[in-house]
């Protein structure tokens, strides 16, 4: 079908990195992903959740298609999930410095639960194994 990765070629960057697509699914896909890296670490502050989360979208990011992930998007986020019950937050110190710390409820694993059920249910359909046979 083409280029095997047209996202690279310079003429796409621009359109690309402008998608209100791509960016929606960035946007729905990290709030999935900073509750598992929540969960994955047990405890872990803001900024590490940022720096992880930029570790997924890394490709995108270094082909110029997305940017770093920038702590006023994250943090209102990560206040959402703490309002809506998915984690908790403590502050500890840190190298002398007051740092937010994060930590999943039982709340956040119920529904990460439920997220995982889903994706099983996405790989055994037809039809997505029909659009990811044609990714190839």
């Amino acid at each position: 079908m083409g280029e095997s990765n047209p996202s690279i070629h310079k003429n796409y960057v621009e359109i690309i990195s402008n998608n209100a697509i791509i960016k929606h699914y960035v946007n729905g896909m990290s709030r999935f992903l900073i509750l598992w890296i929540v969960k994955y670490n047990g405890i872990i502050h803001g900024y590490a959740i940022l720096k992880e989360l930029d570790r997924f979208f890394s490709t995108l990011i270094d082909e110029g298609s997305l940017k770093k992930s920038n702590p006023s998007n994250i943090y209102p986020i990560l206040n959402k999930m703490e309002e809506s019950n998915l984690i908790i937050s403590e502050y500890k110190i840190h190298n002398n410095k007051k740092l937010k710390y994060f930590k999943i409820t039982d709340d956040g694993e119920h529904v990460l639960r439920y997220m995982y059920s889903r994706f099983d249910i996405i790989h055994n359909n037809n039809q997505w194994k029909l659009m990811f046979e044609d990714m190839d």
